[in-house]
C-alpha cells in the first residue's frame, strides 16, 4: 500500500487536471519541437504572454515533468522528469511518445484523455469499472454518487475513451494513445 501512495503522489487526478489545459500541452508540444527556448519564446509561440507561459511552465513543473535552469539570464524548461515523483518518468515518456508519433493537429487528444481522470470521483468510477462492467444501478450503488453526477462523470469518461456502454452495461476500455495506456497502467498499479 505504501508504494500504492508513492506512485499517486503527487495526486494522479490533479496531474491529469493539469494536462487537460491546451495551454500546457502546446507548451509542451514547443518543448518537444525545440529544445532550448526561453519562457518569452515559449509564451510567443503559442500565442500568450510571458507571464502566463511562466506560470503555465510551473504548473507543468510542480507535477514532475519539467526542470528549469538559468541560461545566463533566461530561464530554459526540458521536459525532464523529476525522480521524487515516481508517476512522472512514466507519463513523461509517454507524452514524448505522443509528440513524437502524432502531428500537433492531435495534441488536443492529450487533454481529451487528461480530462478523463481530472476529478477524483471519475478516478474512483475507473477503479471500480477496472474490476469488471457494471450496470448503472450497481455502479451508483457501490459508488453512494447521485444519479446525476454519476451520469455527468459518465459522459466525461466516454468522452475521453476511457468508458463504453454494452446495452445495459457500462465497461472500461483504455484508449488507443501513449498518455492513455500510461495513466491506466498508474491506476493500476496503485490499486
Amino acid at each position: 500500500m505504501q508504494n500504492a501512495v508513492l506512485l499517486m503522489n503527487p495526486t494522479l487526478w490533479r496531474t491529469c487536471k493539469m494536462l487537460a489545459g491546451n495551454s500546457r500541452v502546446q507548451l509542451l508540444r514547443q518543448l518537444y519541437d525545440h529544445p532550448g527556448l526561453n519562457v518569452s519564446d515559449l509564451g510567443a509561440a503559442i500565442g500568450i504572454k510571458r507571464a502566463c507561459a511562466s506560470q503555465e511552465l510551473r504548473r507543468i513543473q510542480s507535477r514532475g515533468l519539467l526542470k528549469a535552469a538559468r541560461c545566463g539570464r533566461p530561464l530554459i524548461y526540458r521536459m525532464e522528469a523529476d525522480p521524487q515523483v515516481p508517476s512522472a518518468a512514466p507519463l513523461l515518456k509517454a507524452i514524448q511518445s505522443a509528440l513524437k508519433r502524432y502531428p500537433a493537429s492531435r495534441d488536443p487528444e492529450m487533454c481529451a484523455i487528461s480530462n478523463g481522470l481530472a476529478h477524483e470521483r471519475r478516478v474512483t468510477i475507473v477503479r471500480t469499472l477496472l474490476e469488471g462492467p457494471c450496470s448503472l444501478p450497481d455502479l451508483q450503488m457501490q459508488l453512494h454518487f447521485s444519479p446525476f453526477g454519476l451520469a455527468q462523470h459518465l459522459r466525461t469518461l466516454e468522452k475521453s475513451g476511457f468508458v463504453e456502454r454494452h446495452g445495459a452495461l457500462v465497461g472500461f476500455k483504455v484508449p488507443a494513445h501513449p498518455l492513455a495506456r500510461a495513466l491506466v497502467d498508474l491506476l493500476k498499479q496503485s490499486k
